[in-house]
């Protein structure tokens, strides 16, 4: 499935969201997941890079610091929020008008990002996901609440919900239509603000449920870890997770259909200067 259909799927699941629910994640009915099943989630979550216009990526070069030894490797940016590539695009623009001028935002999944990390790991390319300003903001706010240090909030946060009484807590559901059947998920939002929509509209009807939830945070990454042990062998209390792609995305989308025919996501090797 594209990127564009899965995110328009999830995004009207989160907007048109049946009842909501508290349930601890053992007793969900699971299947077992792979690691290469989980690396299919993350085709529902856009990411944005910056490419000129054969869809070939810009690399970055990598600071250097006083003292250090030279370091040729380059960086490739993937952007979860599209306001943050329209600014490295802006700079882009700036700094460099000849590249500027054919410079464009380029729309892939997570997964696709994933899979050229994996091709280019021997190569003298880094790859960087820079989450949104607002997505870091609320994790800030959060964790700061709970007394935890600045240094420690996630490079990309998600959000998730639990409720329920001290000794009954449990991860908030939600019950979608897949295929004409009602099933639970878990859902992991890419922002806060999307989270609390839902609680928000939730709030008339379950009222109950809503005032005992509270909003979490967690590391994509390490939501991810928890999907697949560390054998590759899976985890089946965790096949529910499900990952929510920012309402912001989503629209930028719509807005922004053109894409180029063949984008090639592969970084290009920078011919070295003479």
């Amino acid at each position: 499935m594209s990127v564009f259909k899965s995110l328009v799927k999830l995004a009207a699941t989160a907007s048109v969201a049946g009842a909501i629910a508290v349930s601890p994640i053992f007793t969900l009915k699971a299947e077992a997941l792979t690691e290469a099943q989980v690396l299919e989630r993350l085709g529902s979550i856009p990411v944005f890079t910056i490419t000129d216009d054969k869809g070939s990526p810009l690399l970055g070069a990598i600071p250097q610091q006083p003292n250090t030894k030279t370091d040729d490797s380059q960086l490739l940016f993937f952007f979860l929020g599209p306001e943050e590539a329209q600014q490295m695009l802006s700079q882009v623009q700036k700094s460099n008008p000849e590249v500027g001028k054919k410079a464009q935002i380029i729309v892939r999944s997570m997964n696709d990002a994933y899979q050229v990390i994996r091709q280019n790991k021997d190569k003298k390319v880094l790859f960087q996901f820079i989450p949104a300003k607002a997505s870091i903001e609320s994790a800030r706010t959060i964790l700061s609440a709970q007394g935890v240090a600045a240094d420690k909030i996630p490079n990309v946060p998600v959000f998730f919900a639990i409720g329920g009484q001290a000794n009954s807590q449990g991860l908030l559901t939600m019950s979608i239509d897949q295929n004409g059947k009602k099933e639970q998920v878990v859902p992991f939002f890419l922002d806060k603000a999307d989270l609390q929509n839902l609680l928000d509209r939730a709030s008339k009807d379950q009222p109950d449920i809503t005032k005992a939830t509270k909003i979490q945070v967690a590391s994509l990454f390490q939501v991810l870890d928890s999907m697949v042990t560390k054998d590759n062998k899976p985890n089946p209390e965790v096949e529910r997770f499900q990952f929510v792609p920012s309402r912001t995305s989503f629209e930028y989308i719509l807005k922004n259909t053109k894409q180029s025919a063949n984008p090639q996501l592969a970084p290009q090797t920078t011919p070295a200067k003479k």
